[in-house]
């Protein structure tokens, strides 16, 4: 509409990168190989790979180490919301603790099966009161696949940065 007007081609352009979606878009990250997997070696992808393709990738996703990957741990939460229907999606909500900014707890009930949901939203470690109401007889998963399993049951846990952590109560 306007070719030969410099001001107007550098105001449309400054509006499409504010405004375009592919400012936040970035291939997919396959693998840790050329291109991140998307594209052959030697082919330039029309947007650019993200640096930390080689360790954050899908291939990675799918291997096993101390943490869980995202894949991994909502594998494993998919799969009990299968199990356990009742609970999860068409049980109670319960708030556990509404008072304490660092830390989100409910449970979710269903007749006498209680399960219990324990959420770090911060970047330190938390010790954190479990109401005495709330005796844990196991945590099933956490996204700290090596430690999960020794979190306290009962009385204060110490809940890691970011920790995520789901529980079945007596």
């Amino acid at each position: 509409m306007y070719p030969q007007d410099e001001v107007k081609i550098a105001e449309a352009r400054t509006v499409l990168q504010k405004r375009a979606r592919d400012n936040t878009r970035t291939p997919i990250q396959w693998n840790a190989a050329a291109n991140a997997g998307f594209c052959p070696e030697g082919v330039q992808p029309w947007l650019r790979v993200n640096d930390d393709y080689r360790t954050i990738n899908a291939e990675a996703q799918l291997e096993t180490r101390e943490t869980l990957s995202v894949f991994q741990f909502w594998q494993r939460l998919l799969q009990l919301r299968k199990k356990h229907v009742d609970v999860f999606i068409y049980g109670d909500f319960r708030l556990v603790d509404d008072q304490n900014p660092d830390v989100f707890a409910y449970q979710r009930i269903a007749g006498t099966r209680r399960w219990i949901t324990v959420l770090n939203f911060t970047g330190k470690e938390v010790d954190w009161a479990m109401p005495e109401t709330v005796v844990v007889r196991g945590w099933v998963v956490g996204n700290h696949h090596s430690t999960y399993s020794t979190v306290a049951r009962n009385g204060t846990i110490h809940i890691k940065p970011w920790e995520g952590l789901l529980g079945e109560c007596t």
